[in-house]
């Protein structure tokens, strides 16, 4: 065996080696789950070890990637700095908590979540080259897409090459909602793009360079190997498991959430909607205070647009009704996700949840600026207000052909 395939073979046991967290938590050990989940990463390390060893590196990391520091040390790669975004490299600060400096293995850990949303390109002028390892869910108000810009906008000033890890995910096989209005624009969505994008990370790295919405950049993206939209979601289930093993966020506990995400996050700008933030079923359930009943979708079990509810009591650990009971639903979905489901259940939830809350809570329905920004526009809390139907609300905000045009050109599955 030849000594570059001798380390490429350590190094990816390195890497999804299960630690005793991880052991004592069930984690997946079955080795196909770990090639599967670790594919783009064994790509990356099919080049040199000794070039990768010349290189002086900064590391792009959060929970799910964490393990990539040991496996640069443990292979004596030079890693002189680690950014960790939103949540932390451990994955344990909840949404919008402030994530502080630290340091692991005598690496500077550094918060891009913090006093600073982007590495200084005089630091990045001390390394050679970045690793960019975040997995992202397809969804614009996910902040990582917001990280990855930034990163990208440091490295063009540094002129440092960037390496971007691609992953998989839910809703990358479709695209849906208005793009961005530009006065809109900020950390929760940089760019005019859907609410569902309908790429990969690494695709919308390419595109980002592509369009010029950052300055030019050279950027290696790393697919995920074997993986094809056409495949559909049927594969999902299964793979979410092993993908997703490890949270990419605290409250995104499991793959129903991550479904779900799309129709459910827009409530983080609603101080009377809980979406079971700090529970073990959060982004599965959705209610609000038991006195308030909406005659649109009163409280029973009942199967919407496929999606099966189930009514259910709960008292949210964090954000909107933190500690308050909640009645609502448990959401059940398909092993699919198909858009035309999936948002009509959406905005049949929205305008529930707007018939029973917005004339009687004293706090209103929503922060109506942060609420636009997470749909990308005012046209969606204002068709809800005017009580535009839910096919209505549907047809009216599909992603835009152009969209669809454009993000053609930078995929890289087909």
């Amino acid at each position: 065996m030849k000594a570059g395939l001798g380390g490429i073979l350590l190094l990816l046991i390195s890497c999804h080696a299960p630690s005793g967290l991880d052991a004592a938590r069930g984690g997946n050990t079955d080795p196909a789950s770990q090639d599967s989940t670790h594919s783009s990463w064994y790509a990356f390390r099919r080049g040199d070890l000794d070039t990768l060893r010349k290189r002086r590196w900064a590391l792009v990391l959060h929970r799910p990637t964490r393990t990539l520091i040991d496996s640069f040390l443990n292979l004596g790669i030079r890693v002189e700095a680690v950014y960790a975004p939103e949540h932390g490299l451990w994955g344990e600060v909840p949404a919008g908590g402030m994530v502080g400096d630290t340091m692991y293995r005598g690496v500077p850990v550094y918060s891009l979540y913090g006093r600073r949303r982007a590495p200084a390109a005089a630091d990045l002028r001390k390394v050679d080259a970045i690793l960019f390892a975040l997995r992202d869910v397809g969804v614009r108000y996910y902040t990582y897409l917001s990280t990855l810009s930034l990163v990208l906008r440091a490295a063009a000033e540094a002129q440092k090459p960037v390496w971007v890890l691609d992953f998989p995910n839910p809703h990358a096989h479709y695209a849906y909602g208005p793009l961005l209005d530009s006065s809109l624009f900020s950390f929760v969505g940089m760019y005019a793009t859907p609410l569902v994008l309908g790429l990969t990370i690494g695709e919308y790295a390419r595109l980002l360079v592509g369009e010029g919405w950052i300055p030019f950049c050279s950027v290696h993206v790393v697919p995920w190997q074997g993986w094809h939209r056409k495949e559909g979601m049927e594969r999902w289930a299964l793979e979410a498991r092993a993908f997703w093993q490890e949270a990419p966020s605290p409250a995104l506990r499991c793959a129903e959430a991550i479904h779900l995400y799309p129709v459910l996050g827009w409530y983080d700008a609603s101080p009377s909607v809980s979406v079971g933030r700090g529970t073990d079923s959060a982004f599965t359930v959705i209610g609000w205070d038991p006195t308030w009943v909406s005659s649109l979708l009163p409280f029973r079990d009942t199967v919407l647009y496929g999606y099966r509810l189930q009514v259910v009591r709960f008292v949210p650990r964090q954000g909107a009704r933190k500690g308050q009971a909640c009645v609502g639903w448990h959401i059940t979905p398909p092993e699919e996700v198909v858009p035309d489901s999936l948002f009509r259940l959406g905005y049949a939830l929205l305008k529930a949840a707007y018939e029973a809350i917005s004339e009687i809570s004293p706090e209103g329905f929503c922060d109506a600026e942060f609420f636009d920004k997470l749909a990308g526009t005012p046209l969606i809390r204002w068709s809800v207000e005017r009580g535009l139907s839910v096919e209505a609300l549907y047809q009216d905000y599909r992603a835009p052909e152009s969209w669809e045009r454009l993000r053609e050109r930078y995929r890289l599955y087909h």
